[in-house]
């Protein structure tokens, strides 16, 4: 079953999830956006709205996110102002999202790219997944 952002479109039902994990996702208007519910959260729990207001507005948010990783990255070795680039935007139940810019040219950093954390419109954290561990295949 698909779900509607107001103003900003239609997502696709991911297939292949992870046990307890629902997931859509789309590509609009040269914005990627995937959103999450994990159980015990459903479909229900998502706030549509705030999640097209934030699109509306994604333009300044983006801005403010690169401006997030400007300031976390600013002294690392390697960091120049297009570091990053195709930003992924990731909602899910509440207020609290992300932007994921899923491409990193900093060295040092991993295939992961960086992530900004925003409140509403506030930023509340940069991650640069450099500690995150990648599961053995």
């Amino acid at each position: 079953m698909t779900i509607i952002i107001p103003g900003f479109g239609e997502l696709t039902p991911v297939d292949h999830t992870p046990e307890g994990v629902a997931c859509w996702n789309t590509t609009a208007a040269g914005t990627s956006v995937s959103v999450l519910v994990e159980d015990p959260a459903t479909r229900d729990d998502l706030d549509l709205l705030f999640i097209g207001s934030v699109l509306e507005d994604r333009e300044r948010l983006l801005t403010s996110a690169h401006q997030a990783v400007a300031d976390h990255l600013r002294e690392h070795p390697g960091y120049g102002p297009d570091a990053v680039g195709d930003p992924e935007f990731t909602f899910h139940p509440g207020r609290d999202w992300l932007v994921r810019f899923a491409d990193c040219r900093v060295p040092g950093l991993t295939e992961l790219g960086i992530v900004v954390v925003f409140n509403g419109a506030d930023v509340v954290g940069v991650d640069d997944l450099a500690d995150v561990d990648l599961a053995d295949d």
